[in-house]
């Protein structure tokens, strides 16, 4: 078991394709600091929080999406005990229990 597969519940994912969006975000939320140091319409700033909120929320579903690929792949590959495999459903669970 790689160190990837350990931190990730024994599932092989990588996020590091999600980088560069989330240093789009970073540099969105500078754009927001410069706005409210320059004293710009409230309603502009609103509107920026809510396109790196939007964002954000984007890469938490596609990594959500990720694991979860890597969950039904690991139960359908492997040779796993009852139990394990109950432990991937629950997981799966979980998780569709947090986005939706």
């Amino acid at each position: 078991m790689s160190g990837s597969e350990k931190d990730h519940g024994g599932v092989t994912v990588n996020h590091k394709q999600q980088l560069p969006r989330l240093r789009r975000i970073e540099g969105q939320v500078r754009g927001i600091q410069q706005m409210i140091e320059t004293e710009r319409y409230c309603v502009d700033v609103a509107h920026q929080i809510d396109a790196v909120i939007a964002a954000l929320r984007r890469v938490q579903s596609d990594m959500i999406r990720d694991h979860m690929h890597g969950l039904v792949q690991a139960s359908v590959a492997s040779n796993l005990s009852q139990e394990e495999r109950q432990r991937l459903a629950d997981e799966i669970g979980s998780l569709i229990g947090r986005i939706v």
